[in-house]
């Protein structure tokens, strides 16, 4: 193939797909032959505009693919896990680059690699220049030698494996949750806490499940689609709360009423919804946490009491991507858990479909959608 259909952003509210020559690998990176793109709700939010970003650039930051070809120094040069790799192994790669380990962030926080402010970023690089497949909803990608790839191995189920990316997302979310250093009893997360997930996209269906998965006891979720709610409780979820039909009163009682009349131990807001966080400081009891993980854009603001965060006592989290090493996590519990997370995925898409594909985003009876630029879509 001398030539690489990639779909591209080319401003916001415009898609095309467009040809690129196959890009010469350097001794230090290799060129993945896509299988599976997972579509997120980010790429929405990019098309739309709410992302600042040197357009155009091609999309797409949830990948499964092949080693297609590999430099000689690749292995030595990108940090593998599982590896070393070889031609026709089957990898996925974390969207940001490794930490530059010099800027003011690398230098004085080094275990919170998500601050560096010098990491590129498949999907949302500009594509103009030389290698150009910047992103992954295309043939192929062009893994630079700064990169950070996980080898995957025969046993993580071949349908779960394109959740990687946005499972690394959840796990860091309820990892985000537990006490530093020495825990005092019943502080940050454990087994058997209560938790209220407000929100399920696919970001809070997968926090259910992985809470699911580490133990959490009443797990509650909310949403205004019924349908999701339905699939909440596939993945774990004890009790369901639909938001279109209950009032903010009635969900704090239903809530008090399954946690002992205090509110949930843990919090997360993953709705993305500015009001959704201030639901969240309601329904949390006091000395609980509430963690921010649906607001990857800036969806406005609210209004919110500062006197409630301080009287009750409440730790405030933010949750910004994950450090690299969470895709170890994530492909773990992708091999081992019994949650069936792979339900998840309900719609299949070649890759000149992708602008239908963000379309069907957040609609009813859609969560994941996955995309596969090598079938056959009448490109390249």
């Amino acid at each position: 193939m001398s030539e690489v259909a990639a779909l591209v952003m080319v401003e916001p509210g415009k898609l095309e797909i467009r040809m690129f020559p196959r890009p010469e690998i350097a001794s230090d990176s290799l060129l993945m032959k896509v299988q599976q793109v997972g579509l997120c709700g980010t790429d929405k939010h990019m098309l739309l505009g709410h992302t600042p970003l040197n357009f155009p650039v091609i999309p797409g930051h949830e990948v499964v693919g092949v080693v297609d070809e590999i430099g000689p120094k690749a292995n030595e040069t990108m940090n593998i896990i599982g590896g070393p790799l070889a031609e026709g192994d089957v990898i996925t790669v974390v969207p940001g680059s490794k930490s530059c380990g010099k800027c003011y962030y690398c230098l004085r926080f080094p275990h919170r690699p998500t601050l560096c402010m010098n990491r590129t970023i498949y999907g949302f690089s500009n594509c103009e220049e030389p290698p150009h497949l910047t992103g992954h909803l295309a043939q192929y990608v062009y893994v630079h030698g700064n990169s950070w790839v996980y080898k995957i191995a025969d046993d993580v189920p071949e349908k779960r494996r394109v959740l990687a990316e946005p499972t690394a997302v959840a796990t860091r979310a309820v990892e985000r949750t537990f006490a530093p250093g020495i825990a005092q009893v019943g502080a940050g997360y454990g087994i058997g806490n209560s938790v209220a997930v407000l929100g399920t996209g696919p970001i809070g269906l997968l926090v259910i499940a992985v809470l699911r998965h580490t133990g959490a006891g009443t797990i509650i979720a909310t949403d205004a689609v019924e349908d999701r709610l339905t699939m909440a409780k596939r993945m774990g979820a004890d009790v369901t709360l639909n938001v279109a039909s209950t009032t903010l009163e009635e969900r704090l009682g239903a809530v008090h009423e399954l946690t002992h009349n205090a509110g949930a131990d843990v919090v997360f807001e993953c709705a993305g919804i500015p009001g959704v966080f201030a639901e969240a400081l309601e329904l949390v009891r006091r000395g609980g946490i509430v963690a921010e993980v649906g607001h990857y854009t800036d969806s406005g603001e609210v209004s919110i009491h500062p006197h409630q965060i301080c009287k009750k006592d409440i730790d405030v989290r933010g949750v910004w991507a994950y450090p690299q090493i969470q895709f170890n996590t994530a492909l773990e519990f992708l091999r081992y858990t019994e949650v069936p997370v792979e339900d998840l995925i309900t719609h299949y898409l070649p890759l000149d479909k992708v602008a239908e594909g963000l379309d069907m985003l957040g609609t009813e009876g859609v969560y994941k959608i996955v995309v596969e630029p090598n079938t056959s879509s009448g490109v390249g």
